[in-house]
């Protein structure tokens, strides 16, 4: 694995448990966009914004609630909450109240907040044709089938929990690749 204070790459063997492997690969993919996006000046909008506004758009023509964003990225109610409020301060989303039902609240995308998703959309499928790029088509559906075994099989055996189905569950080839 690519080690960032030495600046050496060791070839990836079965020794390494699969768990930091990850990590590690994260973490990488993590840093790169990081970068790409500081240098080009959206460095206000952390990545877990890019994935929300990501979902928003994409699902722009549909009624989205906080509990979606909640089901579809896995994560705690006041995650979503302490998110959405930052976004909203930014200018970036904007919440109402769902008719009918004042506790619901459904969220959108501003204008503002449609530009910044499509200039990260742009450094994102730069970054992920670059980061594939000598890997064959055959391999690239290898992995993505592997990884949703992997993820079915954690979900699957988790503690404290029972098995649950994400929006997320099957990780599919993007398009842009």
């Amino acid at each position: 694995m690519h080690n960032c204070e030495c600046g050496k790459f060791e070839e990836i063997t079965r020794d390494v448990p699969l768990g930091p492997m990850i990590h590690q690969i994260d973490r990488l993919m993590f840093r790169n966009l990081s970068s790409r996006v500081r240098a080009e000046g959206l460095d206000e909008v952390t990545l877990m914004h890019g994935w929300v506004m990501r979902y928003l758009y994409e699902n722009r023509d549909r009624v989205i609630c906080q509990k979606d964003i909640e089901h579809t990225f896995d994560i705690r109610r006041s995650t979503v909450t302490n998110i959405i409020q930052l976004m909203e301060k930014k200018g970036y989303v904007e919440r109402r109240s769902v008719p009918g039902d004042a506790r619901l609240k459904c969220v959108s995308l501003t204008a503002k907040g449609e530009e910044n998703h499509l200039q990260m959309e742009h450094l994102i499928s730069m970054l992920e044709k670059e980061q594939v790029i000598d890997i064959t088509e055959e391999e690239l559906d290898s992995l993505y089938r592997i990884m949703t075994k992997i993820k079915k099989n954690l979900i699957r055996i988790q503690v404290g929990g029972e098995e649950e189905e994400y929006a997320s569950d099957n990780f599919e080839r993007s398009e842009r690749i």
